[in-house]
């Protein structure tokens, strides 16, 4: 096997769980955005991610796949400006909200996906671009070149581990595969093969969040499982009586979730691109 020569663009391409429609991805975030700025869905990954990052003063961000600000609300103390990319303009709604709450005023939101043209709509390059749990893009390739093109010192992203945030057990008990998409060795190989020597570091903890009551835990996996047959929908409802208990005054589950995600950062090369096979 000649390893310089395997694609690992198209490895990640055909590992991809689902189909990229955009329309069908901008109607999933929105469904979604209501709960990405519960304060008990904040898990230990943001004050991870962030002493990895270590901001400066002086950065201006651009945070592609901003959600409801996950990042960019606590990095807007912390660096000069933050410009908040997402597809969803619900996502980018729950973030002016938060804004206009906290008195934040160096955020700048913008609706985009990975495919449109940012330079056409105002994006400058900045000093650093980050991609949270966000690169979900058939073209890993083109999106680490899009990346690159608009970071000046750093680029930092972080992919999942494994089955990352999905529960193997629930796929299990509904009778899906546990297959989420290429994790992260796809991404380390592509960078080598692009000329991009990344440092590479794991952020790992377990999934605490909760819900109210099982009610309200089915309609969250729903959201994030998308459509159910009939007989997925029971699944889901006997795996959540087995599998959840009462704690804390929230239901959660059972034996907590164990989540792993790698961050890789690298210095942007302009020139990579002209290295691939």
């Amino acid at each position: 096997m000649d390893l310089p020569l395997i694609d690992w663009n198209e490895i990640w391409r055909k590992q991809q769980p689902r189909t990229f429609d955009e329309e069908r991805n901008r109607s999933y975030w929105n469904k979604r955005a209501k709960t990405f700025s519960r304060p008990e869905n904040v898990s230990p990954y943001v004050d991870r991610f962030l002493n990895l990052l270590q901001p400066e003063p002086h950065w201006r961000v651009l945070d592609v796949g901003c959600a409801a600000g996950t990042l960019a609300v606590p990095l807007a103390s912390r660096v000069c400006q933050v410009t908040g990319l997402d597809i969803s303009p619900h996502m980018l709604a729950g973030l002016q909200e938060t804004c206009r709450a906290q008195n934040i005023q160096n955020i700048r939101p913008v609706e985009a996906s990975w495919n449109d043209d940012w330079q056409s709509l105002g994006i400058e390059p900045h000093e650093v671009v980050i991609a949270s749990r966000s690169v979900i893009v058939p073209d890993l390739r083109q999106a680490i070149v899009k990346l690159n093109r608009f970071a000046t010192s750093k680029v930092c992203i972080s992919i999942p581990v494994g089955t990352g945030p999905f529960d193997p057990l629930l796929l299990r008990a509904i009778g899906r595969p546990c297959r989420c998409g290429a994790d992260y060795i796809c991404v380390v190989n592509l960078l080598y093969q692009m000329g991009l020597r990344a440092s590479l570091n794991f952020i790992t903890y377990e999934e605490e969040s909760g819900y109210q009551d099982e009610a309200e835990a089915f309609r969250a996996h729903q959201r994030r499982l998308g459509e159910l047959t009939a007989d997925e929908e029971q699944a889901l409802r006997q795996y959540l009586r087995t599998g959840y208990i009462r704690r804390d005054d929230r239901w959660q589950r059972a034996e907590p979730l164990r989540v792993s995600w790698a961050v890789l950062d690298w210095s942007p090369v302009p020139e990579a691109p002209d290295r691939l096979p």
